[in-house]
């Protein structure tokens, strides 16, 4: 089975790559940002975890948990975002093992992960390679912007609270830039390099 992360700053557009993988190359796929918010429903581990630390003011009228307050917080004190994925790291780490024994028990030849913060959680160990993808600064901007309505400058701070594209890109084995013509041609090519 082989095992490929993709990872890439947020807006990047990790999930459309994921899809053109499903669709071309039959991959498996679990997106873990997915995986979170399962995780942070009502009375599910992750939910209870933040209710204890953060408080009563992180719910909605209907219990469940405004993600949008929480990103408030953790995008304007690191301190509240290292702890966040301190404790949100290992259990979805969990449950990234968990899916790929499955895989591996139900004999899918390919598998795609995608991680937003795979080098930050030190989980670059579970793959046979790494994609980062990304866009130019001022693309990523604008669909972040748009996507969860946010200003110009908290979609710069969410943008640079997360590890520089440069850095991502130089520790990735591929780097797809997701913008323009050729998007599914890098992918194709790619994942002819990577699948026998």
């Amino acid at each position: 089975m082989i095992i490929l992360g993709l990872t890439g700053s947020i807006a990047s557009g990790k999930s459309s790559v994921a899809f053109t993988l499903r669709k071309y190359f039959n991959a498996k796929t679990l997106d873990i940002d997915d995986v979170t918010h399962q995780l942070i429903a009502p009375n599910q581990i992750l939910y209870n975890l933040y209710l204890h630390h953060f408080g009563n003011h992180i719910l909605n009228d209907d219990h469940s948990i405004n993600k949008k307050k929480v990103a408030d917080i953790i995008f304007n004190d690191k301190s509240q975002r290292q702890w966040i994925n301190s404790v949100a790291h290992p259990i979805l780490l969990d449950h990234a093992r968990n899916f790929l024994v499955d895989c591996q028990a139900a004999q899918i030849p390919f598998v795609a992960l995608e991680v937003p913060l795979l080098f930050d959680a030190g989980w670059q160990n579970l793959f046979d390679q790494i994609w980062c993808v990304y866009v130019p600064f001022d693309i990523q901007m604008q669909r972040l912007m748009a996507r969860d309505q946010l200003t110009y400058l908290q979609a710069r701070r969410r943008i640079k609270s997360q590890y520089p594209v440069k850095r991502l890109i130089k520790k990735s084995h591929v780097a797809i830039r997701n913008f323009g013509y050729n998007v599914r041609q890098q992918i194709f090519h790619a994942a002819a390099r990577l699948l026998p």
